[in-house]
């Protein structure tokens, strides 16, 4: 069985998703683990920033556990189960007051890539073999997900992930701008947390406002952002 586990640098909130011998996949206890990680730092105070990984380097997380599905005794419902903890850490996800952060280690596939591109950043090493294999395994991809891939890629390049399910060139995920930061897998993760805690040390009382001004924004909702910053300057004490 695999697991979360939240722990604290500084102010940096850090989950680190666990299933030895699995590539960190996703079974009903990973899922309930993000679910419930995420609701612990959300609500820590002192936390300005989330960081999202897998343990080790072989994998940042390689989707829904198979074999668990298959042990599951049925394949729908074991889908479904997990589905529901990652509903809950997703919707938690879109709603923290700090910014997340996916650090990415080798193997990021099919729900590890959902993971990956519903946090704000992504920072990946040049080992990163990221795809999404959903069609040639007869799965429909969520979505939220595909949603998410619409709004960072287009529509061009979405329909090559899914449709072609074939892992491309971290470079290339570069260009395309779904990687933000990509380095060596030696250096990554000094990089990665050093950009946490940037994020963390800016002013604690207005990345709250920004973040909501921001997703307005990332929803097309022009109005809403404008409200949203007006409704700030008047709680904001200079």
């Amino acid at each position: 069985m695999g697991k979360v586990t939240l722990d604290y640098r500084g102010e940096v909130a850090v989950m680190t998703i666990e299933n030895n011998g699995r590539l960190n996949a996703m079974d009903d206890q990973v899922a309930a683990g993000l679910a419930s990680c995420s609701a612990e730092a959300a609500a820590r105070e002192g936390v300005g920033a989330l960081v999202l990984r897998g343990a080790g380097t072989e994998a940042f997380c390689s989707g829904v556990d198979l074999k668990f599905a298959a042990e599951f005794g049925d394949r729908g419902k074991a889908f479904a189960k997990v589905g529901a903890g990652v509903d809950a850490f997703l919707a938690t996800l879109a709603e923290l007051p700090f910014p997340s952060i996916a650090l990415l280690h080798g193997v990021c596939y099919g729900g590890g890539v959902h993971l990956a591109v519903s946090c704000d950043f992504r920072f990946a090493a040049s080992s990163l073999r990221f795809a999404i294999p959903a069609l040639k395994n007869k799965l429909l991809y969520p979505i939220p997900a595909l949603e998410r891939l619409m709004h960072l890629v287009g529509p061009a390049r979405t329909r090559r992930l899914v449709l072609e399910g074939a892992a491309l060139p971290p470079e290339t995920l570069t260009a395309w701008g779904i990687i933000d930061e990509l380095r060596p897998a030696e250096a990554i993760d000094e990089a990665c947390f050093a950009f946490a805690a940037r994020l963390a040390a800016q002013p604690r009382a207005v990345v709250p406002h920004y973040m909501k001004m921001l997703r307005a924004l990332d929803r097309d909702d022009a109005a809403e952002a404008r409200g949203l910053r007006d409704e700030a300057r008047r709680q904001i004490q200079y």
